[in-house]
């Protein structure tokens, strides 16, 4: 049971760090976001380990599947705030490589 306890305890980590995640990014707060995302990543290198090891009691597969039902539409919501913020860096940096292009072909 051991086991099961530390994966729960992981997914709820997980859980929290997306709502952080979450908040960060309707703050614009790119760094923090970053930072936060990789401590989650760290957590779930670790849920691979616990996975699967030990069988989990109904209760806790409830839990489980609640809070990555949490975790699932705190990262969609993520998605959709970070996406513009992506687009349009994907842009200014297309611009930048266009402008050397031709500065390189015309340029002195």
């Amino acid at each position: 049971m051991m086991k099961n306890k530390n994966t729960m305890t992981t997914y709820e980590a997980v859980e929290n760090l997306t709502s952080q995640m979450l908040l960060a990014a309707k703050a614009e707060d790119w760094d923090k976001l970053t930072a936060l995302e990789n401590d989650c990543a760290k957590y779930i290198e670790q849920l691979k380990f616990y996975e699967n090891v030990v069988p989990m009691s109904k209760d806790a597969s409830q839990r489980k599947a609640a809070s990555i039902k949490r975790i699932l539409a705190d990262d969609r919501e993520i998605r959709n705030l970070v996406s513009p913020r992506m687009a349009k860096l994907s842009a200014l940096m297309n611009s930048s490589q266009n402008g050397k292009k031709l500065n390189r072909t015309y340029g002195k």
